[in-house]
Parts: structure tokens; C-alpha cells; sequence
């Protein structure tokens, strides 16, 4: 039964959201819908964002399951944009609520973990070290150029395919991973 609960909440969650913004949806109106009580649902979840986060959790974990090494960084990227395309109208009205910036926090921890095992498994392929503090700063910039396209193409509605904007980001970033890494292993005192 509690599996059950659980996934009649997370359905009229997903079910609601795709018909109207998240500011709209209350935990009253998520339980009324699947005919749980609000005890039920907090035994769950703590709150309606985190419903979405386990969902995106959950969803896009298995869309990226086997694309989350520095070979295969690129079908992670792509399999994220494919969700959110196929997600979109949720994704929207995250997006234009007063949850956008918690959303986006945890987009932003999310590609950090992802981004960090790319990185690190770069400089183990290499063979080189950097301090802790340059791998951050590395992983942060990528980060910012990845969320940064993502972002705006959700502004921009979501309408230019996926596949379209890697091929423009591989064009951009070609080995630039491995560049950085050796460029900061390199240069320990930043004289570049």
C-alpha cells in the first residue's frame, strides 16, 4: 500500500504540474486528487519540490545511467535534453515559479556530481594531479557552460533540437576537458 500511496502522489503530481504552474498546485489539492490524506503524504515527501526532485531524480538517473563517464559525458548531456524536452511543460512551470531558484540549485549540485566524476576521471586517464581547488574551479566552468545553454534554451521555449545544440557545444569544446586539466596540472603557479 505504501508504494502504491507513494506513486498515486507522485502521478497527480506530475499530472498537475503539467496542467498549470507549481504555484498553483498545493499539497491539499496533490492529496485531494489521488485520494491520499495529508499524512500520507508527508510520510513521503516533506514538501511539493521535493516531489519534483525525487521525480527528476528518479527519471533522469535512468535516462543517464550509462552516460556519466568522461566517453560518454555527451549521451549524458543529450539524454538530459531529452528529458526535459519530453517533460517540458513541467519543466515550464517550474521554471516560471517562485521555485525557480531552488530548481535551479539543484540542477546546479546535480551537474557538479556529474561534471566532477567526468573531471576526475580525466585527470586519472592523464595520470596528472591538480589541487582540489583547481578541479572545482575546472568543474565550475563547465558547469556554467552546460547549465547556461540549458537555461536558455528553456527560456527560448525548448524548440531547437537537442541533438542540434550538442553538435554546436562539441564544436565549442572539442577536448577542451583535457586541455584545462593538463593546462592546470602544467602550470601549478598559474603563470599561463
Amino acid at each position: 500500500m505504501k508504494h502504491s500511496a507513494k506513486t498515486a502522489i507522485i502521478n497527480s503530481f506530475k499530472e498537475l504540474l503539467n496542467k498549470r504552474p507549481l504555484d498553483k498546485i498545493t499539497i491539499k489539492e496533490i492529496c485531494e486528487y489521488c485520494d491520499v490524506n495529508r499524512q500520507t503524504f508527508y510520510y513521503h515527501f516533506t514538501d511539493i519540490m521535493d516531489i519534483f526532485k525525487f521525480i527528476v531524480s528518479e527519471e533522469l538517473s535512468a535516462e543517464i545511467a550509462q552516460n556519466r563517464t568522461f566517453e560518454t559525458w555527451k549521451g549524458g548531456f543529450l539524454a538530459t535534453m531529452n528529458y526535459l524536452k519530453k517533460n517540458s511543460r513541467m519543466i515550464l512551470h517550474i521554471y516560471h515559479s517562485s521555485y525557480r531558484s531552488e530548481a535551479n540549485t539543484y540542477f546546479t549540485n546535480l551537474s557538479n556530481k556529474l561534471l566532477h566524476n567526468v573531471v576526475t576521471e580525466c585527470i586519472e586517464r592523464m595520470e596528472v594531479k591538480i589541487s582540489d581547488e583547481d578541479q572545482i574551479f575546472i568543474v565550475n566552468f563547465y558547469r556554467r557552460v552546460f547549465n547556461g545553454l540549458i537555461i536558455d534554451w528553456v527560456i527560448a521555449g525548448m524548440k531547437e533540437d537537442p541533438q542540434i545544440i550538442l553538435s554546436k557545444l562539441l564544436v565549442m569544446i572539442s577536448g577542451s576537458i583535457p586541455r584545462s586539466v593538463a593546462g592546470f596540472a602544467k602550470n601549478k603557479k598559474y603563470n599561463f
